[in-house]
């Protein structure tokens, strides 16, 4: 794998490039994130490590230019003073991680291994890393049957689910499987940005074109010509801009802020909802010739708990992926743990389990999974509680704290990772975390 080192760090810089040297990875640097832009062009990286080094919006913007290259490369953003706030915008921007120098040079090793599988490139996260659909679930593989046939096309369409069910994974899945899987392929959650900036994310703007637009900016539809958009929880998009983004996949061109001209575009838009859409159009919520433009393939995924073949199975893949990944020791799923996980409901699917999998493999030090290690989101520990020695007759609150402090621990501080493992967001975790000091009056 080639590895982009961008930081004025000289010693750093030669510590790392000779670590990957001896690992078998090609590394080279710059310590200009300009520099690193054309390098990542001619090069094609896997891997981009950037130190932020007091110039967040220069990363951040190298983060955006990144999501457009082919292949893209993984992102881990480097600061030796860590904030909250830019470890959040770096991970929305796309960033694979945000990591606290300096670096652990066997933390590196694990995550190249991991970043890198047998076969070649991997989409980011644990959800894209195999090339496929995991599934023995006779619906799910009828769906995984019509998708791959859907891909062919560029028709429009709009995949349907609960929260956590796969929808990005099938839309990446469509992807990979279509004339356009060597362009690029752009996501935007429309719920995570305020409607102030949404219609600039997905139109762009010109300069001038309000206050601190200080430059020209493509907006997602530009960045995915000629390839593919996923419009992610499309229904989180104000009604007045639902037009506009109707005009848009209805005409081929795009109008950015303050632009005089319009820009013509070919893009093929994919859109996911975890809503009722019946329930959405009765209220009102979303334009009905909208919906009927982004209706031509629907594809309803079925919840977790109504594919009862498939919980096991993704348990043992997931298993496999995280010891690789956290360097665990599980080997197997005892049997009480599997009618633990197989009676269980996944009120959050796919992404509940891998959140329950990932605590598994980062808290245990057995070979085996047992029901003691199985934690569920938003349920109260009292099985670990009454099992573990280390735990019994603990209150609730000290069991909490111990085991933010454990998941801390694990991820070298990265508040982002340690919520994502707790399955908590990261203001919990930074509330819990002032709770803390609080009381030690610090």
């Amino acid at each position: 794998m080639v590895v982009l080192i961008v930081d004025n760090d000289l010693r750093e810089v030669q510590n790392l490039s000779s670590f990957l040297r001896d690992q078998g990875h090609l590394p080279i640097a710059t310590d200009s994130v300009k520099s690193a832009t054309h390098l990542a062009k001619r090069e094609m990286p896997g891997l981009v490590l950037i130190n932020l080094n007091g110039q967040a919006a220069t990363v951040i913007d190298f983060i955006e230019f990144s999501q457009i290259l082919q292949p893209q490369p993984y992102v881990i953003v480097m600061t030796p003073r860590p904030r909250l706030e830019d470890a959040v915008m770096a991970m929305k921007k796309g960033a694979y991680d945000f990591w606290v120098k300096p670096l652990s040079a066997e933390r590196l090793g694990k995550t190249i291994g991991v970043l890198e599988p047998p076969s070649g490139r991997a989409s980011k996260g644990i959800d894209h890393a195999s090339p496929d659909i995991i599934t023995q679930d006779p619906s799910m593989l009828r769906l995984k049957a019509m998708v791959r046939k859907v891909a062919a096309s560029n028709a429009t369409v709009f995949i349907q689910g609960e929260s956590g069910t796969g929808k990005e994974l099938i839309a990446r899945f469509i992807h990979r499987h279509s004339k356009r899987k060597e362009k690029p392929f752009i996501a935007l959650n429309c719920a995570a940005l305020p409607e102030t900036l949404l219609e600039s994310e997905l139109f762009g703007h010109e300069k001038g074109a309000f206050t601190g637009a200080i430059k020209a900016r493509e907006g997602k539809f530009e960045l995915a010509n000629s390839g593919t958009l996923l419009l992610d929880e499309v229904t989180e998009i104000p009604y007045h801009l639902q037009a506009k983004l109707l005009r848009v996949l209805q005409e081929s061109e795009v109008d950015r802020l303050g632009g005089r001209h319009s820009i013509p575009v070919d893009v093929r838009v994919l859109a996911t909802t975890n809503l009722n859409m019946d329930d959405a159009l009765k209220e009102g919520r979303f334009r009905k010739d909208l919906y009927y433009r982004l209706n031509v393939i629907p594809i309803k995924i079925p919840p977790l708990r109504d594919r009862p073949d498939d919980i096991l199975l993704l348990s043992s893949h997931l298993i496999a992926e995280y010891n690789e990944l956290h360097g665990g020791c599980i080997r197997d799923i005892s049997p009480d743990a599997k009618r633990k996980l197989q009676r269980h409901a996944w009120p959050g699917n796919v992404r509940e389990l891998q959140n329950v999998i990932q605590r598994a493999v980062l808290l245990s030090s057995e070979s085996s999974l047992t029901p003691e290690h199985l934690v569920f989101d938003n349920e109260e520990s009292a099985d670990t509680a009454l099992n573990d020695p280390n735990l019994s007759l603990m209150p609730i609150s000290e069991m909490e704290k111990r085991m933010i402090h454990k998941a801390l621990d694990t991820v070298d501080g990265n508040r982002t990772r340690a919520a994502e493992i707790l399955g908590i967001s990261v203001r919990t975790l930074r509330n819990k975390l002032n709770e803390y000091r609080q009381e030690h009056g610090i």
